[in-house]
């Protein structure tokens, strides 16, 4: 799909096209592709003059967060978080490239990323146009989506961390592994981003505009909240799952204790059973016809006996 963004006396107007649609462009327009083929991606570089291996990199789903200018093009690779198709909490990172000239400029995502939705919703206006100002917006929403995503995994943390108390299962401590490769996924993607920022702040294009600087500081700061958020995020899990791990060794070891304490109970009628149950002539009660009943009270009661002094032990062990 292939969305043509264009500002006409002020307003954004859209126009969508098919793939395999043939479509023109005017100059100041901004082009967004998703889930391109290389056919497309072509088609795209030869009408905009962008150079095609800027652009065809968007199909690298390991390509990592960089700033590359050549000749009049700039290529912008960021990495953004989405969330895995069918799986709750599962996070990974993709890149969503922003390439542009002095008159066309190109977006491309291969995932559902909804990068571009957020900034058409946030921001009241969209300038094509003015490429400075739009990557800037598009890197303050990538921050404050990671900041989303980031309560998000926070919020199903602590859930975990109430299931963890009682468990003695491996399930959530699997699900808090999970969520710590996700954290580092994400740890990867904001520093390469912010080393994105860092360099085009640098350049001379992004400080000719003072209208933009206060965008810019904004960016800086939402850039930084989210790297700050995800390394707290990321330093509790570690200590969590150290610690929720001797947890459900410990509620294991308290199961298996409380099986000990009933086997060594039940063991105390099985040893007088086994004992009546041989075959010897004189066993006591023999002859009484209640004597099948006097056993089997002796048992029970020494059994009651047992299980009480194993208790009030255990209970004074855990006191001192």
């Amino acid at each position: 799909m292939i969305k043509v963004f264009k500002e006409v006396e002020k307003n954004l107007v859209i126009q969508e096209f098919q793939d395999d649609e043939k479509f023109e462009v005017e100059s100041g327009s901004w082009i967004h592709i998703s889930n391109p083929n290389a056919e497309t991606i072509n088609k795209v570089a030869k009408m905009t003059g962008i150079n095609s291996s800027m652009l065809l990199c968007a199909l690298d789903e390991e390509e990592s967060a960089r700033l590359d200018i050549d000749d009049g093009d700039t290529l912008i690779v960021l990495d953004t978080p989405y969330l895995e198709d069918g799986v709750s909490f599962e996070y990974t990172t993709g890149p969503f490239i922003i390439a542009y000239n002095r008159n066309y400029y190109v977006t491309i995502c291969t995932k559902n990323v909804e990068l571009v939705n957020e900034l058409l919703k946030r921001v009241k206006l969209v300038e094509p146009h003015k490429h400075v100002r739009l990557t800037l917006n598009f890197i303050y929403r990538l921050a404050t989506i990671f900041i989303t995503y980031l309560k998000k995994i926070n919020a199903h943390t602590n859930t975990l961390e109430n299931k963890l108390r009682t468990s003695t299962r491996n399930k959530e401590l699997l699900e808090l592994m999970d969520t710590n490769k996700t954290l580092v996924y994400f740890s990867t993607a904001l520093n390469g981003n912010k080393g994105v920022l860092s360099r085009l702040l640098k350049l001379q294009s992004y400080k000719k505009y003072e209208s933009d600087f206060d965008l810019m500081e904004d960016t800086i700061v939402e850039m930084d909240q989210a790297i700050e958020m995800c390394s707290i995020y990321r330093n509790i899990l570690s200590g969590m799952m150290d610690a929720f791990a001797s947890v459900i060794n410990n509620n294991l070891n308290v199961i298996m204790k409380t099986l000990s304490v009933v086997t060594i109970v039940l063991s105390i009628p099985t040893l007088v059973a086994s004992i009546f149950g041989m075959n010897f002539t004189n066993i006591p009660f023999d002859d009484t016809p209640w004597g099948f009943w006097v056993i089997t009270g002796v048992s029970i009661f020494t059994a009651i006996i047992g299980a009480i002094i194993l208790i009030f032990v255990t209970n004074r062990r855990k006191k001192d």
